[in-house]
């Protein structure tokens, strides 16, 4: 599962601050001067005070700054703008080598604990795509954790899925696709109190930004409906080409992420990441 900078800022001390300041070349006031970054990142600012005393004892801004925890900062996008903050700090420090360390050390970090980000160069943080897809599947789950018709339709498309991608037979490329379906249906059911088909439930609930998004749906439960096998008997006729694995990844994704706009319980911050 793809991960954030605050679930995992735990494994910074070992993977990139110790690893960064163990260097022969590593400027005494790092810690300090990492800390003076930090500060304006986090949701409860240091007192005047203490502040000043990281600023001028290298042991205290060492001790202090390694004890900050993700949910120190205000939020994911802060994590990431100290880091890059951070980055300009050590390329300050002139030193041959010094910043071109701390960018494999990042890269390396985000790479083997799977975070949600790419570093591009000279040095900025991309959030992507696959991180808010994660955590629309993750919160998704957390919603059907209160209702067990919801559990039941998500359990069988995980296995349909399952089940697709390890023999892909078109049998279990349509039930991949189907029950990705009914999971939507039964989410839009619940959240709008009515049942009959995806189709004409999606008419009653008020979560689009246009009309457009809502037909699009409308379509692609179209889809299910008259492609041969897959909701219904179909129409032979109007299939163009058999099912391949394409679009039982594909059609299914769709289906997932149209499901943000079939409950009024997602997390916006949370799927976003911020």
């Amino acid at each position: 599962m793809i991960g954030s900078l605050r679930s995992h800022w735990i494994y910074t001390t070992q993977e990139i601050w110790e690893p960064l300041a163990s260097l022969e070349q590593a400027p005494q006031d790092l810690f300090s001067d990492l800390y003076n970054e930090v500060e304006d990142h986090l949701g409860v600012h240091t007192s005047q005070a203490l502040f000043e005393e990281i600023r001028n004892d290298p042991v205290i801004a060492r001790v202090k700054f390694l004890a900050i925890k993700g949910t120190d900062f205000a939020s994911e996008m802060e994590i990431a703008e100290f880091l890059e903050e951070a980055y300009e700090a050590i390329e300050d420090y002139g030193i041959s080598g010094y910043r071109e360390k701390f960018k494999l050390l990042l890269r390396t970090f985000l790479s083997k604990y799977n975070l949600r980000y790419r570093l591009d160069d000279p040095f900025e943080l991309r959030f992507l795509l696959t991180g808010s897809f994660a955590n629309l599947y993750n919160d998704l789950r957390r919603i059907n954790g209160g209702n067990e018709h919801l559990l039941k339709l998500w359990s069988d498309f995980e296995e349909a899925f399952d089940d697709c991608s390890r023999e892909s037979t078109e049998w279990k490329l349509k039930t991949c696709v189907s029950n990705a379906s009914k999971y939507a249906e039964g989410l839009a059911t619940i959240t709008s109190g009515q049942n009959g088909s995806l189709g004409d439930i999606v008419r009653l609930i008020n979560e689009w930004p246009h009309p457009a998004i809502r037909e699009s749906l409308r379509n692609l439960y179209g889809f299910c409906s008259n492609y041969p096998g897959i909701r219904h008997s179909g129409n032979p006729a109007s299939a163009i080409r058999n099912l391949d694995s394409r679009d039982s990844i594909l059609v299914s994704v769709l289906f997932l992420a149209f499901s943000g706009y079939l409950t009024t319980q997602l997390n916006k911050n949370e799927v976003l990441g911020v």
